[in-house]
């Protein structure tokens, strides 16, 4: 009787192993892994391994612009905002609600803020990025500069030299997100920040 439980047992372990080594093979969803792929020399800008295509190719035009004897302030700022609404509108590569685009480029103050007021609007449906989720979601084809003008921003107290940016955005897919925007970047020891961000329809 006690061989026979014992037996019993041992068979109850393997048909158990068996089934965990199929389904870490067969039906376990791999884990994405995100790494940086390339950086800037003396700047906190990285660039990540989901990065579209016009992510990758405006962010090789800001290391060409940062990498210069002379930066071009405008030429700078116009970059940062391009990869600020890339990175947000692009919701195809994002993991989850929570994995907001663009909080590299927001003024650090603002951050919190920023994350909290996308997750509950512009990412509040999106769905954990698994097999099952089948959804088209946007991609950011095309920035372009409309207008830009010389800006001071105030801010607790504080005064800002910057820049009023004027954008249209364009998609892959046209699934309605916004397409144009007005977006104040400004500068703080050195690096230009996104301060705030205004699309046609709060205009």
């Amino acid at each position: 009787m006690k061989k026979k439980f014992i037996f019993s047992v041992i068979i109850i372990l393997i048909i158990y192993g068996l089934g965990g080594i199929l389904y870490h093979q067969y039906f376990k969803e791999e884990e994405i892994e995100i790494k940086n792929i390339d950086s800037i020399d003396n700047y906190p800008y990285v660039l990540n391994s989901n990065a579209t295509s016009a992510m990758k190719d405006e962010f090789n035009n800001l290391k060409k612009i940062l990498e210069k004897e002379t930066v071009d302030e405008k030429d700078y700022a116009s970059s940062i905002t391009k990869l600020f609404i890339i990175d947000l509108y692009t919701l195809k590569n994002k993991l989850n609600k929570y994995d907001v685009g663009g909080t590299d480029y927001i003024y650090p103050p603002k951050v919190d803020n920023y994350k909290l007021k996308v997750t509950d609007t512009l990412y509040k449906y999106l769905e954990e990025k698994t097999k099952e989720r089948t959804k088209d979601l946007p991609e950011v084809k095309n920035v372009n500069i409309i207008n830009i003008e010389e800006t001071l921003f105030n801010y607790n107290e504080e005064e800002y030299s910057g820049y009023i940016i004027e954008v249209s955005i364009e998609y892959e897919k046209d699934f309605g997100y916004d397409k144009e925007g007005t977006i104040t970047v400004i500068k703080e020891n050195d690096l230009y920040y996104i301060a705030e961000i205004q699309n046609k329809d709060e205009a």
